[in-house]
């Protein structure tokens, strides 16, 4: 089964189809409103209502889950199934009703772990559910299957040829888990029967339906072998509920195989079922509304629709104007777009913001403007100051500089001055290696600045300067 995956990050399965437009859309594009639960999520391009596809293309494979289905058949249910069937095989009498009973609430119960399993139920179905009146005749459907299997068995033993007996009888064991599969989920004989039906189930999963039947023959053949190296060793009346114990407990196994088998390739086979273990993530309203536009601009901005990808990001700033996330998005967008006095107006709210939460994330930004307008500063001096930090520690020493460089005449106000042109001493002498600029500096704090509680600062960088002259 090849895998559905979303249109605008192929890395990503899909979980959402538009029957408008056939797109198809992994949870990464189509968030879910916590707070409003019960709206269908729309299609950000046709704003059609879109189609759930379930765990269809999330699935793990159920190859890669085989310790997962052992470890199912050890839960209470299916251990208390396996002990009395144990116990009846040792101690129930031989009357052919109460057989008959037991292999029908046996039946029951195997086909229940199917249905249970083929919705990623996790938890197996009770001892309990087993003994309810409700499907027990599946037994008599399952034997009537097993009745018509032996019989194909049986004339194709009278045409006195090893290649049609062998052909008859693997091709039966080929069809077999399909049927049962089929009667389980639909819970009648005729789906079983149907070659329609059942050649649907084998469709659907292709040449891995091998795979499947390999490891259900092995699994149907390991009961036989425990009990036969047992077998030695132990008196009848000891071996008798080991075996049944395990026919049992093996069967459980295989059911919950064949189940999973189906969630898997749910999708062919016309089910719909999600995973509780991969299910979407809702989010508060505010959360999901910023989630969602981010989402939508970016699918817009790769349909090549690029202003409409604008109005978006608008719209959510309009809502939410200091999201650190939707006006970074909204930066990069006009910057992309070369919408130079856009972009530029858009940094007057953005570089503040930016600055306070992610230093680094501003730095960059101011170096996207100065990529469209080469004089561009901020008209804030502590925004100057900490982008400034933010480019030194980035290597960028001269776009660094360029910020602070006569900030005493541009904001005469500004009380930091001294820790500035700090900052720019040591950008000259550690990111320049320009010894000269940087004492100037300093000598400019100790004159214009005496009470400043930096000067114990300033006297370290002059005394390490004064040692590097000597060396120079």
């Amino acid at each position: 089964m090849d895998k559905t995956l979303c249109r605008y990050h192929p890395a990503q399965p899909a979980t959402w189809q538009c029957p408008s437009c056939q797109h198809a859309y992994g949870d990464c594009c189509i968030p879910l409103n916590a707070d409003a639960p019960d709206d269908a999520p729309r299609c950000p391009l046709c704003v059609g209502q879109l189609h759930f596809l379930g765990a269809a293309n999330t699935a793990q494979p159920f190859w890669e889950r085989i310790p997962s289905f052992f470890t199912y058949a050890l839960q209470g249910g299916p251990l208390a199934f396996a002990g009395i069937l144990a116990l009846a095989g040792l101690f129930m009498p031989r009357m052919i009703i109460l057989w008959i009973i037991l292999f029908s609430v046996a039946t029951k119960y195997f086909h229940s772990v199917i249905e249970a399993s083929s919705q990623a139920v996790k938890e197996a179905p009770s001892l309990a559910s087993a003994f309810t009146t409700e499907g027990l005749s599946l037994f008599f459907k399952q034997l009537a299957v097993f009745l018509i299997a032996f019989a194909a068995l049986w004339l194709a033993a009278d045409f006195n040829s090893e290649a049609i007996y062998w052909a008859v009888n693997i091709g039966l064991l080929l069809v077999m888990p399909a049927s049962i599969i089929r009667l389980a989920l639909d819970k009648e004989l005729g789906a079983a029967l149907s070659p329609d039906q059942v050649g649907q189930v084998i469709t659907a999963m292709g040449w891995r339906y091998l795979i499947l039947c390999g490891f259900l023959f092995i699994l149907w053949q390991s009961p036989g072998w425990v009990t036969y190296m047992l077998s030695s060793g132990l008196p009848r009346v000891v071996l008798v509920p080991i075996a049944t114990f395990l026919f049992a407990y093996f069967g459980v196994v295989m059911c919950a195989m064949m189940g999973y088998a189906v969630f898997q390739y749910q999708g062919p086979l016309g089910y719909v079922i999600a995973d509780d273990d991969s299910g979407q993530a809702s989010y508060p309203a505010p959360e999901f509304l910023r989630r969602r536009a981010l989402a939508e601009a970016e699918i817009r901005l790769k349909e090549g629709q690029s202003a409409q990808a604008l109005e978006t990001l608008t719209v959510a700033l309009e809502r939410d104007p200091n999201d650190l996330k939707l006006n970074e998005r909204f930066h990069q967008l006009l910057y992309g777009l070369n919408a130079r006095e856009r972009c530029l107006r858009h940094l007057d709210h953005y570089l503040p913001l930016a600055t306070r939460l992610n230093p680094a994330q501003a730095a960059q930004a101011l170096l996207n403007a100065r990529q469209m307008k080469a004089d561009y500063l901020p008209d804030d001096p502590l925004v100057c100051e900490r982008l400034a930090d933010a480019l030194l520690q980035r290597h960028k020493t001269r776009e660094g500089l360029s910020l602070l460089r006569n900030l005493h005449q541009r904001f005469p106000d500004y009380p930091h001055i001294p820790r500035a042109y700090l900052l720019a001493a040591r950008g000259f002498a550690e990111g320049l290696g320009q010894v000269e600029p940087a004492q100037k500096l300093l000598a400019f704090i100790r004159a214009r600045y005496p009470q400043s509680p930096l000067l114990t600062e300033v006297a370290s960088l002059e005394n390490t300067l004064e040692k590097l002259v000597e060396r120079g």
